[in-house]
């Protein structure tokens, strides 16, 4: 049915009057859904409990703080100074359970508390509400992928420096490394290092042997596999992923000592998986490594004409104009096309890395102290594991097919799609009938979700 011109159209003839006064409206009203759901995952007691055996000095709670720090992620903020926008929103605050919230001096300061041993207690709340969604959804195997990301950071920040920032490269950075669970797009652990650590240093070996034991003592039914970058091609972390029997599966850099664009160049048969796709096995012999190691060729092409300039082999663009290049080592026994679909999966990775730091504020550096920059890093990172377990206890997600590159099993939404689809909604509190009540504006969109994000969480609460 056609629409009236009168129906669709209003008339402006002016300017609204614009003022301020203390209302009970929210601009946030999806905030209601989040505290729920956290009260019903004893979020305020595991927080609690995590940090009994550390103290720290202020007036709000380590439980307030974190609380504080999530309310401002979920509506859109990223930085301290904007907590100060969000102080007087009725939601946020009773999110936190708070009337009064705490200035962007004082969590500074806050966070200024934390030392070595007192990170440890974020570390290991991370992993609890990691594992026990894991648990949950009882995975026949668990794929972990490695990897840095450069922060940039001002030039007083304590601990940074110069060194691998692909955007800023004079700019002093910290060269975080991260865990990612291919599977569910959690992130298991993240370790702050300064920005001249190359990603096989700085204790990645540590990381990787601490993240395999957690996963074994936590799941030790469960197959574990490991993919990384060139950069992690290294003897010490080849030789202990075969020690210990893990999947893996690494990308070998074109190191000119190894000759591999010799054995590229001069290879005359090659096994064709397919139309574009072929490749080759070969063992090449590492000389610092004192042993050989069998690595697998691959060549895709990516042209039917050769081209008119001439092109040569780079160590970080390594194709000929016709055929572009990768070398892989694994020990996954399984066919030499699957292994490199496999591999090619980690870059599900990057997706997750840039929504914690476009959307918890991962990216942003609050201090000039390491030990505070560390502890706001490792708080983005369970916020946003939160909100992975929210859509999946919600079933805000849907299953997705196996493939096998290996990456999320769900169907999960960004947080910038759940802020602008139901979190940063406009709502009024009223109390009709002596009822505290959340109004909402009438729309049969938004009412249908809510409905079913409530009732998934009237299913966990009985």
């Amino acid at each position: 049915m056609r629409l009236r011109k009168h129906e669709i159209s209003q008339r402006v003839n002016g300017n609204l009057k614009i003022e301020f006064a203390n209302q009970d409206v929210s601009s946030y009203s999806g905030l209601e859904l989040f505290r729920r759901y956290f009260r019903l995952i004893n979020l305020n007691n595991r927080i609690r409990g995590a940090f009994k055996e550390y103290q720290f000095n202020g007036d709000y709670s380590v439980v307030d703080y974190i609380l504080v720090f999530i309310a401002l992620w979920l509506t859109g903020g990223r930085r301290l100074r904007q907590v100060a926008l969000i102080s007087d929103d009725p939601l946020v605050k009773r999110l936190c359970g708070l009337n009064i919230l705490p200035s962007d001096r004082s969590i500074s300061g806050w966070l200024k508390q934390f030392t070595n041993d007192s990170l440890q207690a974020l570390v290991a709340l991370n992993s609890e509400i990691v594992f026990e969604k894991l648990t949950e959804l009882e995975l026949p195997r668990i794929t972990l992928d490695f990897d840095g990301t450069a922060l940039s950071c001002g030039n007083r920040v304590a601990w940074a420096f110069r060194g691998y920032n692909p955007h800023k490269r004079y700019s002093k950075s910290y060269y975080p490394l991260l865990c990612h669970v291919a599977q569910t797009g959690h992130f298991l652990q993240v370790r702050n290092r300064p920005g001249n650590t190359h990603d096989s240093k700085g204790g990645a070996l540590n990381v990787i042997k601490s993240c395999v034991e957690q996963v074994r003592k936590e799941l030790p039914d469960i197959t574990i596999e490991v993919r990384v970058d060139a950069a992690f091609f290294t003897n010490e972390i080849i030789s202990y992923l075969e020690r210990e029997g893990i999947e893996f599966a690494v990308k070998v850099p074109m190191w000119s000592r190894l000759y591999l664009k010799d054995r590229i160049i001069f290879r005359q048969r090659w096994q064709h998986a397919n139309k574009k796709l072929s490749w080759f096995k070969d063992k090449v012999y590492i000389e610092n490594w004192n042993r050989e190691v069998e690595l697998i060729f691959f060549r895709n092409k990516i042209s039917d004409s050769k081209p008119k300039s001439p092109f040569q082999l780079d160590l970080f663009s390594p194709d000929d104009g016709v055929y572009e290049y990768s070398v892989l080592c694994s020990n996954k026994n399984i066919r030499p096309e699957n292994i490199l679909e496999f591999y090619n999966g980690r870059c599900s990775m990057e997706h997750q890395i840039a929504e914690i730091k476009g959307e918890f504020g991962f990216d942003v550096v609050p201090t000039i102290h390491y030990g505070a920059n560390s502890a706001h890093q490792q708080i983005s990172v369970l916020a946003y594991n939160l909100v992975r377990n929210f859509q999946v206890d919600t079933q805000i997600t849907k299953d997705r097919k196996k493939t096998k590159k290996r990456t999320n099993i769900l169907s999960f939404q960004s947080l910038r799609t759940l802020r602008f689809e139901w979190i940063t909604l406009a709502g009024r509190l009223l109390r009709p009938d002596g009822v505290k009540t959340l109004r909402l504006n009438s729309n049969p969109v938004i009412e249908q979700k809510f409905n079913q994000i409530l009732d998934s969480l009237y299913k966990i609460a009985a």
